[in-house]
């Protein structure tokens, strides 16, 4: 089940979804801008390494089948966290 968003609330990333903290009041929203900014740069830069990882043919070849694949479900997280957390803030902007 997907609850709607609060207008103004804090999110994170969890396993298989979003959790929502209204905060409308409470929080600066310069403040959850600037979280969110630094999560998707966290998250961009931990993306960065693995793609470049997993560019390196020798790596790919070399590496077992299972440690490739934990790669790719790694970069496939990140990509996810700094979708869901762009889309907060773009819901702030």
């Amino acid at each position: 089940m997907k609850a709607a968003k609060p207008k103004f609330s804090a999110s994170s990333v969890v396993p298989d979804g979003e959790l929502y903290i209204p905060l409308e009041g409470i929080l600066d929203p310069a403040a959850e801008i600037a979280r969110l900014e630094k999560e998707i740069e966290k998250a961009k830069a931990f993306a960065a390494s693995i793609e470049k990882k997993l560019s390196n043919q020798k790596f790919v070849s070399g590496a077992p089948e299972a440690v490739v694949n934990a790669e790719r479900v790694k970069l496939a997280t990140q990509q996810d966290i700094i979708a869901k957390n762009e889309a907060a803030l773009k819901e702030l902007k």
